[in-house]
Formats: structure tokens, C-alpha cells, sequence
């Protein structure tokens, strides 16, 4: 493989990983505005369960995606 072909595939790579950061930056905003609202409002313990569960879940998502995405498969041959 040569060097320019090298830097093609790292470059695909740099698009992957920054199309994924902007998915868990997405997600965190939405923790953050769960987070926020749970904060300012009288929820019921039910409605704090889902939240919860919610906060949960795209924490899962985000692990996952961040873990996917973290080095470049290129590198790991």
C-alpha cells in the first residue's frame, strides 16, 4: 500500500469518526436537555423512571458508537 493510499483511507476514517462524534454529541444534547428539565420540573417518580431509562440507553448508544469508531481499523492490522 502505498503512502497516498494510506492517507486516503485514514482520511475516510477522519470522515467516519467525525460523523459519529456529531451522532454522540446529538445524543448527549438530549441527555443534557432530559437532564435540564428533570431539574426544573415537579416530575412524578414514573415520568423519572422513564428519563432514567432513557439516560440509560443513549449512554449504551453513545459507549457503543464511541467504542466503533475510536481507532481506525486500519490501524489495528
Amino acid at each position: 500500500m502505498t503512502n497516498e493510499d494510506y492517507l486516503r483511507q485514514q482520511l475516510e476514517w477522519v470522515k467516519y469518526r467525525a460523523k459519529a462524534l456529531e451522532e454522540i454529541e446529538a445524543k448527549l444534547q438530549e441527555m443534557r436537555s432530559l437532564a435540564t428539565y428533570a431539574r426544573d420540573s415537579c416530575i412524578s417518580r414514573d415520568m423519572a423512571r422513564e428519563f432514567n431509562a432513557r439516560l440509560q440507553v443513549l449512554q449504551q448508544e453513545i459507549i457503543a458508537l464511541d467504542e466503533q469508531t475510536r481507532v481506525c481499523w486500519m490501524d489495528c492490522q
